[in-house]
């Protein structure tokens, strides 16, 4: 009986052992590319407001969560962020118009949709 008990826990040990993470967690994704009509515009500056069903309005500045900021090539993106209903608004300046720049996209993200590669289009005020 001693005997069946040892192999029984070694047994467990070992299937418990030998359990690995898998290989394809899945985790949450989000790139914008930063556009004004078909030109894309880097350094645009995106808020981010967290887990929210309405539009955020564009101020105050300090009600958002973080910010991110496109590259010169207006790409911008972003790892492992909560999942859930989150607004993006984006600011910036278009040197060939000479206009400040804004615009907005709300985006769900949930165990069916964990990653995006969206165009963040901003146009004049």
């Amino acid at each position: 009986m001693h005997r069946k008990l040892l192999s029984a826990i070694f047994m467990v040990l070992l299937l418990l052992g030998s359990c690995t993470p898998s290989a394809d967690i899945q985790r949450t994704r989000l790139c914008f590319t930063t556009q004004h009509h078909e030109k894309v515009i880097g350094n645009i500056t995106i808020y981010v407001k967290l887990n929210t069903e309405e539009f955020p309005g564009y101020e105050p500045l300090d009600q958002f969560d973080l910010e991110l900021v496109s590259d010169e090539n207006g790409r911008v993106c972003w790892n492992d962020f909560p999942l859930g209903h989150h607004w993006f608004l984006g600011t910036g300046y278009d040197e060939e118009i000479r206009e400040l720049v804004l615009g907005n996209i709300d985006l769900r993200f949930d165990l069916r949709n964990l990653q995006v590669d969206t165009i963040l289009y901003v146009g004049e005020e």
